[in-house]
């Protein structure tokens, strides 16, 4: 029996609408600009994507990213010189985020969270967290008035690793009070992080691929797929 069921983040509670990337690269240019920093958007814009390229391979080595560390490769990127006040400032643009009213909602995710909590499941969340923290996006769950039906959350940026680590899944594990790796299930979008991780420690994985059908056939597909939020209780027996 199903005890506690875990989610991921993005692309299974939320998503970014289009054009997030050049809301960023505004904010990035105006802080800049605050600071007496000569940079165009063509500039900035110019070096988001190897920071993202940047990011996708401290992601697979399993090294945590922070607004700081991203703050201080952006300005090495922008061949800035180091300036703790510049730094910072650029920091606060990846804490602040972006407009959580901007964000889609998974269809259904609200019944379905609603639903584990009658059913007397403890949920949680394990993500992976980009450059925006686990504290941003805590506040993005409580705009959309979700943050309430979680018991507990393991951020990669809090936790130290990212998933398919099986650490972050043992925090999520004893935050939740479960022991019995049979009684958890997670549910993610990608099959690496997601489906791996939780298959290597005994979960039941769960892959949603509602907002992103992952195709990388070099990781393991799930037991479970499910197109809609809807369909979670039925496939994990609780309905």
């Amino acid at each position: 029996m199903i005890q506690a069921v875990t989610f991921d983040f993005w692309n299974t509670l939320l998503r970014e609408h289009d054009g997030s990337r050049e809301r960023r690269v505004a904010a990035i240019v105006a802080t800049l600009t605050e600071a007496g920093i000569a940079r165009t958007t063509a500039d900035v814009d110019a070096v988001v994507d190897g920071l993202r390229v940047w990011f996708d391979d401290r992601w697979t080595q399993n090294l945590v990213v922070h607004p700081d560390l991203g703050a201080e490769r952006l300005m090495r990127d922008l061949a800035l010189e180091p300036d703790p006040e510049v730094q910072g400032s650029l920091a606060d643009v990846f804490h602040r985020g972006g407009d959580p009213a901007l964000l889609t909602i998974a269809p259904g995710i609200a019944s379905a969270l609603a639903d584990l909590q009658a059913a007397g499941v403890r949920v949680g969340i394990i993500c992976d967290a980009g450059f925006a923290p686990g504290a941003t996006l805590r506040r993005y769950l409580e705009h959309h008035e979700l943050l309430q039906h979680f018991d507990h959350w393991s951020f990669s940026d809090e936790v130290g690793v990212f998933k398919p680590d099986p650490r972050i899944f043992a925090h999520a594990a004893a935050g939740l009070g479960i022991d019995d790796p049979g009684s958890t299930a997670h549910v993610g979008d990608l099959r690496r992080t997601d489906v791996g991780g939780a298959t290597a420690v005994g979960w039941t994985a769960v892959r949603y691929r509602g907002l992103n059908d992952d195709t990388d056939e070099a990781s393991p597909d799930a037991a479970v797929v499910i197109d809609h939020h809807d369909e979670l209780l039925a496939a994990l027996g609780l309905a």
